[in-house]
């Protein structure tokens, strides 16, 4: 199936629908999506398949990763959630994951933005500077 201009221009008017105030509406979205289901037809699958990409991309661009040596206490979780929430940046809430390799430390990620203040990041500016 190719998509077309149209298309792309029909979920973008789609996307404008389901949206407030910048942020898509989930109930909106369930509403739109079985609407268009049932329609049956070729330019429906297209629509819906470049709907689901711009609700991919604004998936990937607005959902923090933080990223610990050991895994955080829920008063530490907590406390991170909410300092995103002031900020308005927890639009699709925090996800808290373990990997050792990164000593110490807090690596955050939001979209393509990665704030890296893990003791193994350092280490290796450090080693960088050295050589």
């Amino acid at each position: 199936m190719k998509l077309t201009r149209q298309h792309r221009r029909n979920a973008r008017l789609l996307w404008q629908s389901v949206s407030v105030n910048g942020v898509p509406d989930a109930n909106r979205i369930r509403e739109t999506v079985r609407t268009i289901q049932q329609s049956h037809g070729r330019d429906a699958e297209a629509v819906l398949k470049c709907f689901a990409q711009r609700l991919d991309v604004y998936i990937r661009a607005n959902r923090i990763a933080v990223v610990s040596a050991d895994r955080l206490s829920a008063a530490q979780q907590e406390q991170l959630n909410g300092r995103f929430r002031e900020t308005g940046a927890a639009n699709l809430g925090v996800q808290f994951s373990v990997d050792p390799s990164v000593i110490g430390g807090l690596r955050v990620e939001q979209g393509y933005q990665v704030t890296d203040l893990t003791l193994a990041r350092q280490l290796e500016l450090l080693h960088d500077k050295l050589l």
